[in-house]
Order: C-alpha cells, then structure tokens, then sequence
C-alpha cells in the first residue's frame, strides 16, 4: 500500500492544481452574510453545506434540522435557511462521489486517523471493523495487514465513507480537539476506541501466521 508523499503538495502541477480547487471554499452569494458563522458552500460537489463547527457535510434538507438542534440557530435565523435550502440542490447521499485516495485534504472537512486494509481500498475509523474484513474477506491474520492513515469522509456518523488523503505532515497519528458539536462523532463509523490488549494480540499473530484473529 502507498504511503502518502510528502511533496504532493508543492508540485505545481495540473494534479495539483485541480485538487487544490476542490479543496477551498469559494465566495458564493446564495450563503447570506447572516449564516457565514454556521456554513461554508463548497464548489464540488456544487454547493454542498458544510457545517463550519462539525466540519462536515450536511444534506440541504437535513439543513434547519441540524443547527436548529446542534447550533442553537436562532429563531430570527431560520427564514434565511429556509430561502437558502429553496435555492440549492436537492442532494443525497447517493449523489455523493467518493474521492480517489491520496487526494488532497479538503479545507474545511475534518481529517481523522482512520485504519486501511492493505490488501484493498477498505478503510474504517473503528480498527475493530478492519480487523473483520480481513479475516473474513481475505482470510487472513490482521496483524500487520493494515496501516493507519488519514482520511476524510463528507458525512460522518454511519454514513460516514472515506478516502485516504495527504496532508502537509507526513501521515501520522493526530492528537484530535473534541468539537463542541458532538454530531457525527459518536456515531457508528466515527469510533476510535481500541482495546488494550489488542498489541500483545498482533504480536502472538506474528508468532502464529497461520492463526486467524
């Protein structure tokens, strides 16, 4: 499995170019002045929301919802929401592409330490669900056959699917601040807990390859 380079991001080149596109922010017009503290609109895909505190995607129908409950939108607000959601796209999730791994990171979208199956593209925050995979997949012991990562996912929570990405550091474990919005991170596919006995596991695999965990 590639590693991420640490110069992607300095080639000047089309690559390069056309991902630093996706990565930032335009100046939109749709986004009233009066939600600015809340949303960013992303160029691409075309005009998605993003929750500047939850640093995720949020689906224009899910728009009200989630700062009425998450941000404490102020009642005074929520006409320019409405007029907002009336002018975008109606998106789904299903509308969403995945990016190709070793893209750069997109701005305004969290990057999380996340777990990748050497043998393919499968990638899971929970190291518990990439350990399955394996085993059940490629019938084989997990211990040395994934690696740590950093990846990005539009939405969070179950609906959460990454792609790998590099950063400006080498890919490294991140030591993560806790948002003050808690959505997306407590859901399924946002866990990050790992067991402590899990390293003396890997290293009885590495004793016993022939062992399936």
């Amino acid at each position: 499995m590639s590693t991420c380079p640490n110069v992607v991001l300095f080639q000047k080149n089309d690559e390069s170019i056309a991902n630093a596109a996706h990565s930032t922010p335009i100046p939109i017009s749709k986004l009233p002045d009066s939600l600015t503290p809340y949303l960013v609109l992303l160029d691409e895909p075309s005009d998605l929301p993003v929750c500047r505190e939850c640093q995720a995607a949020i689906l224009p129908k899910s728009l009200l919802d989630h700062l009425r409950k998450h941000h404490q939108l102020p009642v005074e607000l929520r006409r320019d929401v409405r007029s907002l959601v009336a002018i975008l796209p109606p998106l789904n999730f299903s509308d969403m592409p995945t990016r190709p791994n070793d893209s750069a990171p997109i701005e305004v979208l969290r990057v999380v330490v996340a777990f990748q199956c050497k043998q393919c593209s499968f990638i899971r925050r929970d190291l518990t669900d990439v350990r399955k995979h394996i085993n059940k997949e490629h019938k084989m012991s997990a211990a040395g056959s994934y690696e740590e990562i950093q990846a990005q996912s539009w939405f969070g929570g179950s609906k959460a699917v990454y792609w790998r990405v590099c950063a400006k550091e080498p890919c490294r474990r991140l030591i993560m601040e806790i948002s003050p919005c808690v959505w997306g991170l407590l859901g399924r596919g946002w866990g990050h807990m790992q067991p402590r006995n899990w390293p003396r596991e890997e290293e009885q695999d590495a004793e016993l390859p022939s062992r399936t965990i």
